[in-house]
């Protein structure tokens, strides 16, 4: 009994000590234990007969019914043997306007088509690479400009995701085919579909979000790229510019992208614009389209929803409150009333309510003194879209950023502050294209809306669009030339002005400016002229990428990985693309939207910025004239001036 008693607690250790080791986590034995997977890194490559070459991308010039041979290198760069699917297949955009391949099982029907490989799989060696050859073959009929699509090099296997499922996994690499059919040349984007909507938020005095969506469709054919920039205008000029809008590398003939662009810090001031800007450029290889930049614009209704409500609830309140003392008023009167009538002499006389209504007409004076006010109103009114006398210079208007583009967001510093009595400003633009008064750009304005010069003693004015907006809003095209902008200082009202402040600067190109003279003369005056309708300069293409190896989840050394297209300098096969058929350009609308979002320029005329109105002067004014009026009928029913048939 007693070494029984003696073995049970070692028996219940020895079991407890079982137990912990048997619930301890066996993972990382057994994954030591596991076979680790080994990396498969293969590539492909332009080739010639014996060897592979530097060409980034196969690429070239044909006609219809031509024949081209060439070779594709396969690379193996792993330490076992790989066994390779080889197809063609035609190109295409992704959602974020990349450049892809058809999936393997969807059948080509263009460039892909063409291409015939001599076999369809081969089987490379470990640290080296097979060539095969192929020929590509143009039908008779079909249709001028770029044709695009590519060889692929894939590999199939099956793999995990991150539950653990069993998945079919398909790596692909591949080679672009740029093809250039001879005939006529027409570059063209469309900009469709533009649409806007503003996200409020419930501070009742904070600003809001607007998202902006538009689709890009290449309607031409061949390749183009595009500059892109997305605004969003308040009535009162300011300008939100949305963030993280990408310019398109490389749109293929025929596809279209979606892009979407939020705007932050959009004052909730009923209604706003906004306004899509693409301007297109030519790819790498590809033709200069020598287009304007295209601009469309749509109305954002941006209401502050929870400051209404909250004014609602205000006003509910008053009203509220002003019917409780009309309430009140009447009880004490009633109560008047009766302690008159248990009074008086003569009780048997029946209750009647003692009404009062006073209507008078009013006198010739009360009339005359109308008419005098309504008429110093109207003329405060009309001095606001008096034109802008001219007026002595008092500094110059430094040009910032000094170099830039047509798309370049621009801010003028003066070189010193208004004089007094001076409160106000706007600015103007003049040059090539513009009115030769000049076209207001920046509305009347408060100084204390600018910043100061923190290096000087002038302020900044920025301008709320873009060089190339202005033109567009001016009906014209073609930037060139020198262009004056003049800052001119004066009051809210009136025409008379206090000075101005003026910068120059030059577009060497359409698209192209600098702040210096390219003459190397500075002459003074304003620049006038009529627009060209040729452009001077080529807008820079925007070079499209192309697509590296990607490699399996797999071990092996660090391999060397080659390029399937993309920057590598070497000998191309390309034969230079014809000269580009010359374009026209449909002249810019005159006011109003078309179907599809787009507005016009005509002269620019109509807005508050081309008459010189204080925007919230005319505002306050507005506001003010609404006020006195709801005051003045008030004190009027209260005297009895006026009557309204319910009363």
């Amino acid at each position: 009994m007693t070494a029984h008693r003696h073995l049970r607690p070692a028996g219940a250790l020895g079991l407890l000590l079982f137990l912990v080791l048997a619930l301890l986590p066996a993972g990382p034995a057994a994954a030591a234990e596991g076979p680790k997977e080994k990396k498969a890194v293969f590539g492909v490559q332009p080739a010639g007969p014996k060897k592979p070459d530097q060409r980034p991308h196969f690429s070239y010039g044909v006609t219809g019914g031509a024949a081209v041979r060439d070779q594709i290198a396969l690379w193996n760069y792993g330490s076992e043997p790989l066994t390779l699917a080889v197809y063609a297949s035609d190109a295409v955009n992704t959602v974020d306007g990349g450049f892809d391949l058809l999936a393997a099982d969807k059948k080509p029907t263009d460039t892909g088509s063409w291409i015939k490989l001599a076999t369809n799989k081969v089987t490379v060696k470990p640290k080296s690479h097979v060539i095969v050859p192929f020929t590509l073959t143009v039908p008779a009929k079909v249709t001028p400009g770029d044709h695009t699509g590519g060889i692929v090099a894939s590999l199939s296997g099956t793999g995990k995701d991150a539950k653990g499922n069993q998945v079919r996994l398909d790596q692909r690499v591949g080679a672009r085919v740029y093809l250039r059919v001879a005939g006529a040349i027409k570059p063209e984007l469309t900009v469709e579909n533009v649409r806007a909507e503003y996200h409020g938020t419930l501070n009742p005095f904070g600003t809001g979000s607007a998202t902006v969506t538009y689709t890009v469709r290449n309607s031409g054919n061949v390749r183009l790229g595009a500059r892109q920039a997305v605004r969003v205008n308040g009535v009162f000029g300011s300008s939100v510019t949305a963030k993280g809008v990408r310019d398109l590398g490389e749109l293929l003939p025929g596809n279209a992208l979606t892009v979407t662009a939020e705007a932050e810090g959009v004052a909730p001031l009923v209604h706003a614009s906004a306004v899509v800007s693409v301007q297109p450029v030519a790819t790498r290889e590809g033709v200069d389209p020598r287009l304007p930049s295209l601009t469309r614009t749509v109305s954002v209704w941006a209401v502050p929803w929870t400051l209404l409500a909250l004014l609602l609830l205000l006003v509910a309140g008053f009203l509220w409150r002003r019917r409780r003392r009309r309430t009140d008023r009447r009880v004490d009167v009633a109560d008047a009333v009766r302690a008159r009538k248990s009074t008086s002499e003569t009780p048997d006389t029946p209750d009647k309510e003692l009404i009062v209504q006073f209507t008078r007409l009013l006198t010739r004076r009360t009339a005359a003194g109308a008419a005098a006010a309504a008429a110093v109103v109207l003329a405060g009114v009309g001095v606001l879209t008096v034109p802008t006398a001219s007026a002595a210079p008092l500094g110059t208007a430094k040009v910032n950023p000094a170099t830039g583009t047509d798309d370049t967001s621009i801010d003028l510093t003066t070189s010193a502050a208004c004089p007094a009595p001076a409160t106000n400003v706007l600015v103007k633009v003049a040059g090539k294209g513009f009115p030769a008064e000049g076209k207001n750009v920046v509305g009347n304005s408060p100084l204390t809306t600018y910043p100061k010069d923190p290096n000087g003693a002038g302020f900044i004015v920025p301008l709320t669009m873009t060089m190339r907006d202005y033109a567009n809003e001016a009906g014209f095209t073609t930037l060139e030339g020198r262009y004056d902008l003049t800052i001119v200082c004066r009051k809210a009202f009136g025409s008379e002005t206090f000075g101005e402040f003026t910068g120059s600067l030059w577009f060497t190109s359409n698209t192209v400016y600098q702040d210096t003279d390219p003459g190397g003369t500075n002459p003074t005056g304003t620049p006038s002229g009529t627009p060209s309708g040729t452009p001077s300069g080529t807008p820079s293409g925007t070079p499209s990428t192309t697509g590296t190896p990607t490699p399996t989840d797999t071990g092996s050394p660090s391999p060397t990985e080659t390029e399937t297209g993309g920057d590598t300098v070497g000998v191309s096969t390309s034969i230079p693309p014809s000269t580009a058929a010359p374009t026209t350009t449909e002249p810019a609308s005159s006011g109003g939207s078309s179907a599809n979002g787009g507005s016009g320029g005509g002269d620019g005329g109509g807005g508050l910025a081309d008459t010189g109105t204080d925007p919230v002067v005319l505002g306050l004014l507005s506001a003010l004239l609404v006020v006195t009026g709801a005051l003045a009928v008030r004190w009027a029913r209260r005297r009895g001036l006026i009557t309204f048939g319910s009363n």
